[in-house]
């Protein structure tokens, strides 16, 4: 994958974080697992 591929899926990633997360910066939903990719974590009642 070329860098510039790269960055659009950040961007992208990024912009799915401004929709649902409360505080994009410090993301509860949508996680990054370094070498493997993304997890989406489903909100627990508890």
């Amino acid at each position: 994958m070329a860098w510039g591929e790269d960055n659009t899926v950040m961007v992208h990633i990024r912009r799915i974080r401004e929709r649902i997360e409360d505080n994009p910066s410090e993301p509860r939903y949508l996680l990054t697992v370094r070498g493997l990719g993304y997890k989406l974590v489903k909100e627990t009642a508890g």
